[in-house]
């Protein structure tokens, strides 16, 4: 993952937490606001349905009570002259038209019609059987309600009413499939009531309606009592319907062309739902051509069947762009707080990150050796102060112990001066004194003063190889203070490894090669030249040869070898040995450390040969390093054949 600023870090994830809750609030707003408009609306609409069943009930009992007193009002006779027709249609007439019914017709008590107040010219038929006449003669009370009334009947209270009711289908999407292609029959709030004789006796029937297809009044007056007449973007909000079965027959919904949309029928789930299963319908339809949030009941007739539908619909339009307004505006409330929200996260996430920055530039100028710099301590935060705080204390402990340990390092640099100048003062001093000693133990020995005995020669041999340990020993400790000094300097020259270098160390070794029985070969070719400095070379590999005599088997091999590198030589020092393991591989080349012979015995010495060896090779450009064999140990070291493949000193 790609490493970001503590600040980007705080600022992404502050974002990232204001723009989910932001999403979720939106969501949360959209789904409640949307939830509660549309649920009002659709309350709304089933409040107005009940509204219209009232006032459809009020016309109801309108035609209720102009039948009933009307025929309360008269009396007739068994047999009724021609005068007294024309006096009682005259009188029907005046009265129909003043309370405005489409029918008012008396009827005898065998139901045959005496007087049709609307076509005089059509009487002594029998009235249809609606069931409403019926009942009144054989209970003798009034009775109103809706009835389908045949377009043959109709016909004969005027051929106007037929017309009226006479409605062709129009193809309607969605609606219940039939073969049935126009309408004839019609829907009329009909009322019956009593007519008695002089006798008291039922003489006949008054019956008088109103024919409800293409009769606006009843739709009208809902749509101006309960929507007000509201009209949006050129639609009506609130609609009403009356249905005649599944066909729309009194109606305020209007065609694509503007016209009222009588003809057109109700879908096939409301017809399902309301005329087959006679529960009321409530929910989002689409209404000839817009969706609406619309109500139906059924109408049923005095009997209790279902002859149509009562709907009532509100326009879903304003209700969607009203949650769509309020939504904006809970929109651009929410994205302005999230903003002022992040505007904030930005400025606190500034005032947060800010200390960790100075604290990250203080460790900076803390690591860049500036142990003086402190940060500042007061903050406004308890744990950035408490973190200043040690800061500053740990800065000034650091400031401190660097001063302590610059006066020590000065007094050590001092000490070590001294150590080095004693070291070379005594091993120098030594030197000639260890030297003269040799000489003189030598001379003594060879029987220059006189002839000695076996145990004085012996003696003399004992201490003649003291002496030369302490020769080796002054030596090595002179060229530890030469190295530690920086004063071990390279003259280079061509050598001849074998003749110059190796030969010699060989002789040297010669007593002690012999006394345990070791076979030394040496297979440097003869012509095998380096550029360094021979006396340098010369310790070096009196190191290794010295130390592959010491630490070898008695009776085993000790093999120098030479291979060329192209413009450097890899030499090569075997003894026959225990290989050194790995632990020991790593403390080799150090100041003053030894190994074990395979007896498990310390050697004799000072354990700076191969750390003194180590310092030369590097001062001619080379590498050395151990590897363990099989049976034995070599040492290998790499040396330059020409003068500028060294550094220079």
């Amino acid at each position: 993952m790609k490493a970001q600023k503590l600040r980007t870090r705080i600022l992404i994830s502050f974002d990232i937490v204001i723009v989910a809750f932001s999403v979720a609030v939106a969501l949360l707003g959209y789904y409640v606001i949307k939830k509660d408009v549309l649920e009002r609306a659709q309350t709304k609409v089933k409040n107005d349905l009940n509204s219209a069943r009232e006032i459809y009930d009020q016309e109801v009992g309108r035609v209720r009570d102009v039948v009933r007193l009307t025929a309360q009002r008269f009396f007739i006779k068994e047999a009724i002259s021609d005068n007294d027709r024309q006096t009682l249609n005259r009188e029907l007439g005046r009265i129909r038209e003043q309370e405005f019914l489409d029918v008012l017709t008396l009827t005898d008590s065998s139901g045959n019609v005496i007087i049709r107040s609307r076509n005089p010219s059509q009487t002594g038929d029998s009235q249809g059987d609606d069931g409403l006449v019926g009942f009144v003669m054989e209970s003798g009370q009034s009775v109103v309600g809706t009835a389908i009334v045949a377009g043959e009947e109709l016909a004969k209270e005027g051929a106007d009413l037929a017309e009226q009711a006479h409605i062709k289908f129009i193809p309607t999407p969605k609606a219940k499939a039939t073969d049935q292609t126009e309408q004839s029959a019609g829907m009329m709030i009909k009322a019956a009531g009593p007519v008695f004789g002089y006798d008291g006796k039922l003489a006949g029937v008054l019956y008088g309606g109103n024919l409800l297809n293409r009769n606006y009044s009843i739709v009208d007056k809902v749509k101006e009592t309960v929507y007000k007449g509201e009209i949006y973007k050129g639609k009506d909000v609130g609609t009403v319907t009356i249905f005649q079965g599944d066909l729309r027959i009194s109606t305020n919904v209007a065609n694509s062309d503007g016209a009222r949309a009588v003809g057109t029928r109700v879908s096939q789930e409301v017809n399902e739902q309301v005329l087959e299963k006679g529960l009321p319908w409530i929910g989002r339809a689409f209404v000839v051509n817009a969706w609406y949030k619309t109500a139906y009941e059924p109408i049923k007739d005095v009997d209790g069947d279902i002859v149509g539908i009562l709907y009532v619909g509100i326009l879903e339009r304003p209700f969607n762009d009203m949650s769509r307004n309020i939504f904006f505006v809970f929109l651009v409330i929410v994205i302005a707080v999230s903003g002022l929200s992040a505007a904030i996260g930005t400025v606190l996430t500034r005032k947060i990150s800010r200390p960790v920055e100075r604290m990250l530039q203080a460790t900076q100028k803390l690591s860049g050796g500036d142990l003086g710099y402190e940060v500042e301590s007061r903050t406004g935060t308890l744990e950035f102060d408490a973190l200043a705080a040690s800061f500053n204390k740990m800065a000034a402990e650091l400031r401190r112990r660097e001063e302590s340990l610059k006066t020590i390092n000065e007094e050590l640099k001092g000490l070590n001066k001294t150590y080095l100048d004693v070291v070379g003062f005594v091993s120098h001093e030594l030197k000639g004194i260890v030297a003269t000693t040799i000489m003189n133990a030598a001379a003594v020995q060879e029987g220059l003063f006189g002839e000695i005995n076996a145990k004085q020669e012996q003696a003399l041999q004992a201490v003649t190889k003291n002496l030369e340990y302490l020769r080796e020993t002054v030596r090595k400790f002179l060229d530890l203070s030469r190295i530690e000094k920086g004063e071990l300097a390279v003259i280079r020259k061509t050598t001849r490894l074998r003749e110059d270098v190796f030969d010699p160390c060989v002789e040297t070794f010669k007593a002690e090669i012999a006394n345990r029985k070791m076979e030394v070969t040496n297979n440097i070719a003869a012509d095998v030249t380096v550029s360094g400095d021979i006396d340098l070379l010369h310790i070096a590999a009196n190191n290794l040869v010295g130390n592959a005599v010491k630490y070898g088997l008695d009776r085993g091999r000790v093999v120098i070898g030479c291979e060329d590198l192209g413009d450097k030589v890899q030499i090569e020092v075997y003894n026959d040995s225990r290989p050194i393991t790995l632990e020991e591989k790593g403390r080799l080349f150090k100041k003053f450390s030894r190994l074990e012979r395979d007896s498990g015995t310390k050697v004799k010495g000072t354990g700076l040969g191969l750390f003194v060896t180590k310092e030369i090779i590097a001062k001619h450009g080379g590498d050395i390093w151990v590897e363990p064999r099989e049976n034995g140990n070599s040492f290998l070291f790499t040396i330059g054949k020409e003068s500028n493949s060294a550094p220079k000193d």
